[in-house]
């Protein structure tokens, strides 16, 4: 990883329902058909099985399998890689965002937090406890899933610990593309980070979802944005500028804490 910029590949890609198999093959192939050589390769929100909340306990068995395969593309590639998988642990199943590292080495397991009622998630999963901060070289680096991003206390606890990366993998459906879309600016935004977000595409079951995965920097502005379909898609990031960004507008001296969890005064109530 070059000191100051960083080369982030995202892998947009449908996914086949409870097919870890096929979903390994296609990853494989979209990776080995781009140019570029990532420091980070990120991957969608279950990639290897998409939802498939009937036979979890047979595609949990297949995860220590996925991550050897990541270990091993990892390894190939000399990148970090990650993207969640569907997690067995004491009879609960867990949406858990591994991360792998250039050496083959798994260096974080993120159990999403916010499960989106909407799908049924919470019903199917348990909620992960805990934020996940880790580091990438001497980058610090957040990692969140999907329905994460629209709970900004999660993404704030995370730069407040130090993040200037925040990775995020994801199965957003089309209805939504616009809140997607804003909610990753605003993240960047407000944090003064750069926020990397890898969206499935294609047609599931039930939902249609775009792909629409992008890269913001500190300032909002999007430093890629994916075309709509199938591919390994890359961009390269400076660093610097979120110290810019930070020392320009310096939200985060302004910052008055001590004022924020305090009851309403009667003066404002007036």
């Amino acid at each position: 990883m070059k000191s100051q910029l960083l080369t982030i590949t995202l892998v947009q890609m449908n996914v086949a329902l409870g097919d870890p198999g096929k979903n390994l093959k296609r990853c494989r192939q979209l990776l080995d058909s781009s140019k570029a050589n990532p420091d980070i390769i990120l991957l969608p929100e279950l990639w290897s099985s998409g939802y498939d909340y009937e036979n979890f306990s047979k595609l949990a068995a297949t995860t220590p399998t996925m991550l050897k395969h990541l270990a091993d593309i990892a390894k190939t590639k000399r990148s970090y890689i990650g993207g969640s998988l569907v997690e067995a642990d004491n009879n609960r199943f867990y949406n858990t965002f591994f991360l792998i590292d250039p050496n083959g080495q798994q260096i974080a397991a993120y159990r999403k937090i916010h499960l989106f009622s909407l799908m049924n998630e919470e019903k199917h999963f348990s909620p992960g406890l805990e934020p996940c901060l880790i580091n990438i070289g001497n980058l610090p680096v957040g990692l969140m899933t999907c329905y994460d991003i629209r709970f900004p206390e999660l993404s704030r606890n995370l730069a407040l610990r130090g993040a200037k990366l925040l990775l995020i993998c994801a199965q957003w459906p089309k209805p939504r593309t616009a809140h997607w879309r804003t909610l990753l600016k605003a993240r960047a935004i407000e944090n003064q980070l750069y926020v990397a977000a890898c969206n499935r595409i294609g047609k599931g079951v039930e939902n249609h979802f775009p792909g629409n995965s992008a890269i913001y920097d500190p300032w909002g502005t999007q430093t890629l944005r994916t075309p709509a379909r199938q591919g390994a898609f890359s961009a390269t990031i400076a660093l610097g500028k979120i110290e810019q960004t930070r020392t320009t507008i310096a939200c985060f001296n302004d910052r008055r804490p001590e004022t924020y969890s305090g009851g309403l005064s009667n003066y404002c109530r007036k």
